[in-house]
């Protein structure tokens, strides 16, 4: 069975909205099991009343904490969900109850967790190191963490998030991007398999991809990678032709893979998963939309997208460990 966390984001944002239409969407599913989190309030309630095709096993957070809650997972049935209403009122709340579901996983007693979204008050309230979710997820593991990114129209993997764009050049060391490659495979082998054949394309950090090093000598160090494409100049590398022959693009900078992204699939579709994490995060692919809290106009698309993702990430995950597994018998 798969146990996933679904976190609803900000208390006056579209996260919990676009959890419930989600989920009513896809209804019961036989092989996962969910817990969602949701802050004790008028709004919620209405919104957890939308979800006829299940059943609600409610647990408030003054009778136990939320790991302990999870124990409640063994014993769902396919058509009930576990709804962790959480009565705390600080302004980290959001971005704990991410904290406890990586740290769950990385425990076993999550598979993974679904992000809905959480503001950058809400993390810097929690640590004021964190700029969002890949900053805390990489310091509950360990690990370096990329974003990546996945519709039906686009693959994008980010050597770096949510940093100025003077500091890009000194933070992509060699490891680091040794790293980005090494993510957007990971991303690939996630992908359909005419898809995952193709190579990768990576953009260029200059204009021109440096021009041969007339412009800048970044992109020159990375010419001839073994099954990268590129740099290829960013200004035009999202072609028709070219995005048809990459399975997965590796860009330099936050902006650089997101514009295209988010203008080729905008909330109806599209996903981020968290890679280099040894459990399963995805998550939805854009902000807490504010302006639309309560309004029932939430397009929940990217949401039903990562949820799915993640069921099957970790179904893809468990079937690699039982041949790894096989192998050693």
């Amino acid at each position: 069975m798969i146990k996933l966390a679904i976190t609803s984001g900000d208390r006056d944002g579209i996260g919990l909205e676009v959890a419930c239409k989600a989920l009513s969407k896809l209804g019961p599913q036989r092989k996962a099991r969910f817990v969602l989190t949701a802050h004790e309030s008028p709004n919620s309630k209405r919104l957890l009343r939308t979800l006829g095709r299940f059943q609600l096993v409610e647990i408030s957070s003054r009778e136990v904490s939320f790991s302990a809650a999870l124990a409640v997972l063994e014993d769902l049935r396919p058509n009930e969900i576990l709804v962790y209403r959480d009565t705390r009122r600080d302004r980290s709340t959001e971005a704990s109850w991410v904290a406890e579901a990586a740290r769950a996983s990385l425990e076993g007693s999550l598979n993974g967790l679904i992000t809905g979204p959480v503001s950058k008050e809400r993390f810097r309230a929690l640590g004021r190191k964190f700029m969002g979710h890949t900053g805390l997820l990489s310091e509950i593991s360990g690990r370096d963490v990329y974003q990546g990114y996945i519709g039906k129209k686009l693959n994008v993997v980010l050597a770096s998030d949510h940093i100025s764009l003077n500091e890009v050049t000194a933070f992509l060391k060699p490891k680091r991007m040794r790293g980005a490659i090494e993510a957007a495979r990971e991303l690939r082998a996630l992908l359909p398999s005419e898809k995952s054949k193709l190579p990768f394309t990576l953009l260029g950090l200059d204009p021109h991809a440096g021009e041969s090093g007339l412009i800048g000598r970044f992109d020159t160090k990375w010419r001839k990678t073994k099954g990268v494409v590129g740099p290829v100049s960013a200004d035009s590398a999202f072609s028709p032709y070219l995005r048809k022959a990459t399975s997965v693009y590796v860009a330099l900078y936050h902006d650089q893979g997101l514009i295209p992204f988010k203008m080729l699939h905008g909330q109806d579709s599209g996903f981020q998963i968290s890679l280099g994490l040894p459990f399963v995060r995805t998550s939805v692919d854009h902000g807490t939309a504010k302006d639309i809290f309560g309004k029932n106009k939430a397009n929940p698309g990217s949401m039903t997208d990562a949820i799915r993702a993640a069921i099957r990430a970790v179904s893809l995950r468990n079937e690699q460990g039982a041949r790894k597994q096989k192998g050693k018998v």
